[in-house]
C-alpha cells in the first residue's frame, strides 16, 4: 500500500483501477487512444484514483525513476525479443522492480493465437535478464483447461503438480519478477 506503479500497456485499465482501490499510486499507459479513453472510462466508473495516459512502451522517459514496480500484462510477447528486450529495459528505467507476464503456448484454449511469441518460463528469465534485470522470481500461473490437466490435478499431491507446471511451463501464462541493476 502506497507503492507507486506504473501499468503499461494498461488497456482497458480494470487492473490500474482496482489496484489504486489497493492503495496505490498508479498509473496507467497505453499507445492507442481509443483504449486509452476507455481506459480512463473504467477509471471513472470505479472512481479510482488511478491516472492514464498515451504513450509509447517504446518510450517511458517522461516516467523515469519514478516507481516501485513497474508492471506489464501481455505486452511484449507482441515482439521480436530485440524488441522485447528494449521494452522490459524501458520499463525498468522507470522503477525499482519490474513484473512481465506473458501467455505460454496453451493459451490456445482461452483464445486464438494471433501475433503472440509463445515462450517457456527459462526463455523469459532469459529476456529479462539480457534486458539487465536480475530476476528474483519467474513462476506459471493458471491451469491449463484440458482433461489432462485436471486427471494430473486430481492424481497428483498438489506440491508435485505444482513443481511440473513449473518446470514444463504447463500453465496459462508466465510471470517474471526482476529488480533493476
Amino acid at each position: 500500500s502506497g507503492g507507486k506503479v506504473l501499468d503499461v500497456g494498461c488497456g482497458a485499465g480494470i487492473f490500474t483501477a482496482l489496484l489504486a482501490h489497493h492503495g496505490f499510486q498508479i498509473v496507467g499507459v497505453d499507445e492507442d487512444p481509443e483504449i486509452v479513453a476507455y481506459a480512463k472510462g473504467m477509471v471513472d466508473f470505479f472512481r479510482s484514483s488511478a491516472r492514464v495516459e498515451q504513450g509509447s512502451s517504446f518510450d517511458l522517459s517522461r516516467h523515469y525513476d519514478q516507481f516501485d514496480l513497474v508492471f506489464s500484462l501481455g505486452v511484449v510477447e507482441h515482439f521480436e525479443p530485440a524488441e522485447t528486450i528494449r521494452l522490459i529495459q524501458e520499463q525498468a528505467r522507470c522503477g525499482r522492480f519490474v513484473l512481465v507476464a506473458v501467455p505460454t503456448r496453451f493459451t490456445k484454449y482461452a483464445a486464438p493465437v494471433t501475433d503472440e511469441r509463445l515462450y517457456r518460463r527459462r526463455q523469459v528469465s532469459a529476456l529479462a535478464r539480457r534486458a539487465g534485470v536480475h530476476v528474483k522470481e519467474s513462476f506459471v500461473y493458471g491451469d491449463v483447461p484440458t482433461r489432462f490437466a485436471r486427471i494430473m490435478g486430481i492424481l497428483l499431491p498438489k506440491v508435485i503438480y505444482r513443481g511440473v507446471q513449473h518446470l514444463c511451463t504447463y500453465a496459462m501464462g508466465i510471470c517474471c519478477v526482476g529488480e533493476r541493476r
